[in-house]
Parts: structure tokens; sequence; C-alpha cells
């Protein structure tokens, strides 16, 4: 084989390993997403938007929501959170909530012996150790339906509950003294009842 002829494999060998990384590592990260709106009363006040990507054994969790409403003034939230699992368990999660009345945010990280808690929300702190590993979380159930037998982990409290169910497709899970319930339909969230110390509302799938 000649010297231009040597190059040119070279060359074409190099692309071909390339093009087959890019591809692999495409094939190998997935991307799922789902759309829901946040209503009181009958009322849409705002919406909610739930991802998981990832590939292999680690899973990235993320919810981004905008709400507006009047509470004796004018309300306007910004909240996200965001869990990561690596090998089917949590491993760290952070959320934050931005309005015209505060800012606040949560940590809850994995050592390897138990999870460490900074949790800051509204007339609430909380940084208590807390025993695990876990494997739920709230971000978590937007896809995935559970059994009623887990172990729940409140990202912004930095808590854990056990997730009860208590009718088909139909699940409880109490944070604070606060109950949600969540409604599946084949394996799909389809809405979720919230109770809230200001106003209780739904967040409703919408696709």
């Amino acid at each position: 084989m000649n010297q231009t002829r040597y190059t040119n494999f070279k060359r074409t060998s190099l692309f071909i390993f390339l093009w087959m990384g890019v591809s692999l590592g495409h094939a190998q990260t997935a991307k799922e997403t789902a759309s829901f709106e946040i209503v009181v009363l009958g009322i849409k006040i705002g919406t909610l938007t739930a991802q998981k990507t990832g590939g292999g054994d680690s899973l990235l969790y993320s919810v981004d929501s905008r709400v507006k409403f009047w509470f004796f003034g004018d309300v306007d939230l910004k909240f996200l959170t965001r869990s990561n699992f690596k090998g089917g368990k949590i491993i760290k999660t952070y959320s934050e909530s931005k309005t015209n009345r505060g800012f606040f945010d949560s940590k809850v990280n994995w050592t390897g012996a138990q999870y460490q808690v900074d949790s800051k929300s509204y007339k609430y702190a909380n940084r208590t150790s807390l025993k695990g590993p876990l494997s739920w979380c709230s971000s978590k159930l937007f896809f995935q339906e559970p059994s009623g037998q887990e172990i729940f982990l409140s990202e912004v409290y930095g808590v854990s509950s056990p997730i009860k169910k208590i009718s088909a497709g139909v699940y409880e899970i109490e944070v604070e003294g606060n109950t949600n319930q969540y409604h599946y339909k084949s394996g799909k969230l389809e809405k979720i009842v919230v109770e809230s110390p200001i106003k209780n509302y739904q967040v409703r799938r919408v696709k």
C-alpha cells in the first residue's frame, strides 16, 4: 500500500470510528417528556414539564413549572427539581423556588452511608441526615407507577414517607402534614391532587 492510500485509509478509519462513537452515544441516551397544567377550582394557573433523560444505569429526572395566581396579592412562582439516579438509587437532588416573595432551595446528597440534607422552604428548614439509599421521589413518579410498597424521598423537604396504595392506580403520600394523591391510568400518571397550606390544587396531564 503506497503512502497516499495508507493516509486515506487512516482518515477513513478514523471517520468511521468517530461516527460509530457518536451514534452509540445517541442510541444509549433517551429522553422522555410529559406536559401538565396546574389547576385551582377548574382554573388554569400554571404549567409543568417533566423530563426523564439518560442511559445505562444513570438517569436524570427534571421538573420545571411556572405558576401565577392571586393570594392577598400577586404570586409569581418558578419551581424546578433535578433528581439524579445511579443504579436505580437516588444519589442527589436539587430543588429551588423563585417567587416575588423570596427564594428557597433544597439539596439532598448521598454520602455512601446516608443522605445529607440542606432544605429550605417557606417557614421551614431541615438539616437532619436521612437513612438510605432510596429509589423513589416526586420527579420519578411522573414517569413510573409505584406498587404501594415503596419509601418516598421529598426533594423539597428532605424527608422520607411511605407510598400507600389506596385503590387501583391511586396512591397517597403524606409529607409534613399534607397528603398528595397520584392517579395513574394504564401505568401513566394522569393527575396529582396536591394538598397545600395555601390552596389545594391539581396537576393534570396535557400530553
